[in-house]
């Protein structure tokens, strides 16, 4: 199993990929086919999609905890079986940095449950101030 790198990652336009080796990466030519590629580019490793931000706001919280937390084959299995990015990270505890405020602002350990407390709790708030 391979640990990740940080410094082989790579964000840009919104996409943050990994661009280090693992076992199982697939190459361009099993990806898109010998026909459909440049010729420099067969027999290079495909890079690695990460997750897409489209507010820089979290990523180095979700870059760390996915480096601390999973191997880079585990996060490109859960990938190809179709999970998301953030899902998966949340299944092993991950939060997002304003997650962990709304839960402290309210008295709260954070917690992914305590998370969806306070957001029911703003919810009903509002409906109730509105009616």
């Amino acid at each position: 199993m391979t640990q990740f790198d940080k410094e082989k990652f790579h964000y840009h336009g919104g996409y943050l990929m990994y661009h280090g080796t693992y076992e199982g990466q697939p190459t361009y030519e099993e990806v898109y086919g010998k026909d459909k590629i440049h010729p420099s580019r067969i027999g290079m490793p495909v890079e690695l999609f990460i997750a897409r931000f489209k507010y820089v706001f979290f990523q180095g919280a979700f870059k760390n905890f996915l480096v601390k937390n999973f191997t880079v084959e585990e996060f490109a299995e859960g990938y190809k079986a179709g999970k998301s990015p953030l899902d998966m990270l949340e299944a092993k505890g991950f939060m997002t940095p304003q997650a962990k405020k709304l839960c402290k602002q309210n008295g709260m350990k954070p917690t992914q449950e305590n998370y969806k407390i306070c957001i029911r709790a703003m919810s009903e708030k509002y409906i109730n101030e509105a009616a």
